[in-house]
């Protein structure tokens, strides 16, 4: 194993600068940064994936990764939106509340009456059911900001 980590570190140093697209962000664009060939690819898609450092990356906007503007992995608003399905709904069936302006702020939402309303003209895509759960309708409200 040793073997193997050092000659893909080996590679990776006597590499060029350009990584692929293909393999995406983490350990495996760091260390093989010349990923022309299709081996090259393999093993750095394996790298990232074996080390798992692609998800930390995107989590964490590290190792050659961005971490995404609508990260909506926010527990306060997870809970908030599960507290509060009901509520919700109401509001963004009106187009404003309270309830819905503070889901916009935990999402921090710069524009909130034009965030309302694409949500109000949407709200059959975000509460697609009575038994839709909390976690779906946060999906689908990110989906329009």
């Amino acid at each position: 194993m040793k073997k193997i980590i050092s000659l893909i570190a080996a590679i990776g140093l006597t590499t060029s600068m350009y990584a692929n697209d293909n393999t995406g962000c983490g350990l495996g664009s760091l260390v093989i940064k010349d990923q022309s060939t299709v081996m090259l690819q393999v093993l750095a898609a394996t790298t990232n994936g074996t080390s798992g450092s692609q998800t930390f990356g995107i989590t964490s906007g590290t190792s050659n990764c961005n971490k995404p503007s609508n990260f909506v992995a926010n527990d306060k608003l997870n809970q908030f939106v599960g507290e509060n399905m009901d509520e919700l709904a109401l509001d963004i069936s009106a187009g404003k509340g309270e309830t819905l302006a503070t889901v916009a702020k935990l999402m921090n939402v710069e524009n909130t009456p034009a965030f309302s309303a694409k949500l109000q003209a949407n709200f059959s895509n975000i509460y697609t059911s009575e038994n839709v759960t909390s976690a779906t309708v946060i999906d689908s409200i990110a989906k329009y900001m």
